[in-house]
């Protein structure tokens, strides 16, 4: 898919999540679930991946019997506002560097 592709889904996720007036929880929730299905190569380098990784895996460790998306609302849905907050800065530092291997000096909110 590309690291545009990513970066293209990140902006929508990150913009819902700025804007809306639903818990951190649920921004996460929904950021997570809109991300989640990305692979390997929707990211610049093998370090944004891993913090990719390390994020799905953070919002994803309750609920092991549950399909994806259920684990993501298991998780997040537990989770305290400081856990959750902390969450939503890994995504955007990811955005981030998506942002710049895409060509972005701004960044689009």
């Amino acid at each position: 898919m590309g690291v545009d592709h990513a970066w293209e889904k990140f902006s929508s996720e990150i913009r819902f999540a700025l804007v809306s007036d639903a818990s951190l929880q649920e921004r996460l929730n929904g950021l997570i679930s809109g991300v989640s299905h990305l692979q390997r190569d929707s990211f610049p380098d093998d370090h944004v991946w891993d913090e990719f990784r390390k994020l799905l895996n953070e919002v994803t460790k309750r609920g092991a019997r549950f399909p994806e998306d259920e684990k993501i609302r298991a998780t997040t849905s537990q989770m305290s506002d400081e856990k959750a907050k902390e969450s939503l800065q890994a995504a955007f530092a990811i955005y981030t560097h998506l942002a710049k291997a895409f060509g972005r000096t701004e960044f689009v909110i």
